[in-house]
């Protein structure tokens, strides 16, 4: 049976059926898939969403923290302004009220590396004698007498009373570079020699090699140093005549001025006032009166020497 144009058989029908079928079925796949892809992307987003408002809140806290950490930091300097400000007042009143003057400390050496003796008077009737021994010195005894020196001789003080002529001798020892002794003359002048004495108590060699004038030996004495001379202070007091005017004098102008001073302790009043404080002391003249001279420049004193 012949066709009409435009006519199509049932093959072709099914066919087209088929396709559209096929059709549709893809249509509905990719509207599945749009769906899926969709809700993954909103979901997507939503995520997005939920972490961006957690980065706020979390930079809002950072941001309330920071502000909690500077406030703190703020009122820590303004405690501490405030108390240097104190501070500063306080040394200010401080200041004005100490006096006007520069304080400095100056830390003083152990030893001046200088071969010396010095004596002092502690009282009339005790002397500060200290000393020292130069290193290039106790190295010219050593080559002088060999390296045992300080082990074969041992340290001395030769006291020498200048107006007795009497010479004492004091032993002392390598640790100590001062020492206290005890006098029974005052008024008295006194020199000290520092030297070492050989145990052996024989004078020993020389050295060839060194220089003898730098070497002072006395059979088995080694004089080190001489001290200086001391003149002893008086162990009384100093009875003095007074006088019944005193003379002043204005140290910037140089102008001298008499002031009378009968009304105080004098003549009579003296020899009653002495009497008093020193009964056991009182030196009597010739006569058996009261003398205003210095007793002890007189022979009845009992810082005359025994």
């Amino acid at each position: 049976m012949a066709k009409n144009k435009g006519e199509t058989g049932p093959e072709e029908n099914d066919k087209k059926v088929t396709k559209k079928a096929e059709k549709n079925k893809v249509s509905e796949v990719k509207k599945k898939t749009q769906k899926k892809i969709q809700k993954k992307i909103e979901k997507v987003e939503k995520v997005v969403e939920n972490k961006s408002v957690q980065n706020k809140v979390i930079d809002n806290i950072k941001n309330f923290i920071s502000k909690i950490i500077e406030l703190q930091e703020k009122v820590k300097r303004d405690a501490e302004e405030e108390k240097l400000k104190k501070e500063e007042n306080q040394k200010k009143k401080e200041d004005k009220k100490a006096p006007k003057y520069l304080l400095e400390y100056y830390d003083l050496p152990f030893r001046y590396n200088e071969t010396v003796v010095k004596i002092l008077a502690q009282t009339p009737k005790r002397l500060f004698v200290y000393w020292d021994i130069a290193d290039k010195d106790k190295q010219t005894y050593l080559n002088a007498f060999g390296e045992n020196f300080f082990y074969d001789t041992y340290p001395v003080l030769l006291v020498h009373n200048e107006d007795k002529n009497d010479t004492s001798e004091i032993a002392i020892n390598d640790f100590a570079n001062s020492w206290y002794l005890d006098i029974a003359n005052p008024r008295d002048k006194y020199t000290i020699q520092l030297g070492r004495k050989f145990k052996s108590h024989v004078r020993p060699q020389i050295n060839k090699n060194v220089e003898k004038e730098n070497v002072t030996l006395n059979h088995d004495f080694l004089l080190i140093a001489m001290s200086n001379q001391l003149e002893v202070p008086n162990d009384h007091v100093l009875f003095e005549e007074f006088k019944p005017y005193i003379t002043y004098r204005n140290v910037k102008t140089q102008v001298e001025e008499i002031k009378n001073i009968e009304t105080s302790i004098y003549k009579n009043e003296l020899e009653a006032f002495y009497q008093e404080l020193y009964k056991d002391q009182m030196i009597l003249d010739k006569n058996g009166k009261f003398d205003l001279l210095n007793p002890s420049s007189m022979g009845t004193s009992t810082s005359v020497a025994k």
